[in-house]
This record gives structure tokens, sequence and C-alpha cells, in this order.
């Protein structure tokens, strides 16, 4: 029987991996900038935060442009 297509623990399966991952970047830019783990992996926190929120911005600028380009082509204002 094969497994579900939603089943949360394969979906998830790859997460153990990317938390590795990061520490392992964190780590080597520790060691090939000469800063403290701590402060490369605070940079990296609030440059990703500021990159997530700008996204997130992005993000719903495009969903509102496609939910309006969808509703003048439902209504019939614009065709493709």
């Amino acid at each position: 029987m094969r497994p579900p297509v939603l089943d949360p623990h394969r979906m998830l399966a790859w997460t153990p991996a990317l938390g590795q991952a990061l520490r392992a970047a964190v780590r080597w830019g520790a060691h090939h900038t000469g800063l403290p783990t701590i402060l490369v992996a605070a940079i990296a926190f609030v440059v990703s935060w500021r990159l997530f929120r700008r996204s997130l911005r992005f993000v719903v600028e495009v969903v509102v442009a496609v939910a309006l380009l969808a509703v003048a082509t439902r209504f019939g204002w614009i065709t493709w």
C-alpha cells in the first residue's frame, strides 16, 4: 500500500538535513571570517528576517494582482 501523498512525516523529512546544513554554513562563516559563531548566526537571522518581510510583501502583491486578474477575467472585462 502506498503512503498518502500529504503524509506530514514525508513532507518534513528534509528538515533535519536542512538544520545540519545551516549549522555547517554558520560554522564555515565563523571560521572564515574570524567572527564568533553566535555573531554570524545573529547576522544571518537578521538578514533572513528582513528578506522574509520584503518577500512577504511581494508575495501579497502578486496574490492581489492575480486575484484581480482572475476576477476581471471571470466577469469578461479582459480576455486572454
